[in-house]
């Protein structure tokens, strides 16, 4: 039996992590199927899609760094599922170090003078992008 034109909204929040795009920026790669309600028929999976996605602003940060841990908190109004978290010791090349679904992430300190910490909104590409960086915060280990 037809029905009307139903329609569903998929949430923020629900929208898979973000990913680098055919034209180079940052946004969504989606695609979708429509189930029957006794879920028995399946259409096909639809094209892919990319769906622009919006420039992030920068959140306030702090990183606290003790004898043996280094732990850097901030803050997003937006609440985002996830972040990933790069670091970079001693000016080195910034690298993943994980992903947190809460604002805040502790990581172990070895034996370096200095870290370098970048959150950037969670990708698919766990690569360092400056479109994607949220906040980025400094410290000196040991004073």
């Amino acid at each position: 039996m037809a029905r009307g034109k139903e329609k569903a909204v998929v949430g923020k929040n629900t929208l898979p992590p973000v990913a680098l795009l055919s034209d180079g920026t940052y946004g969504y790669i989606i695609r979708h199927r429509i189930i029957s309600e006794d879920q028995n028929r399946y259409s096909q999976w639809s094209p892919i899609r990319e769906i622009a996605g919006q420039a992030f602003e920068d959140v306030d940060g702090d990183i606290i760094v003790s004898s043996n841990s280094t732990t850097v908190v901030w803050d997003d109004a937006l609440d985002r599922p996830s972040y990933d978290v790069f670091v970079s010791f001693d000016g080195a090349d910034y690298f993943y170090h994980g992903t947190s679904p809460i604002h805040t992430y502790t990581f172990l300190n070895k034996t370096h003078t200095t870290v370098d910490v970048a959150i950037q909104i969670e990708s698919i590409n766990k690569q360092r992008a400056a479109a994607l960086t949220i906040a980025t915060m400094n410290a000196t280990i040991g004073s």
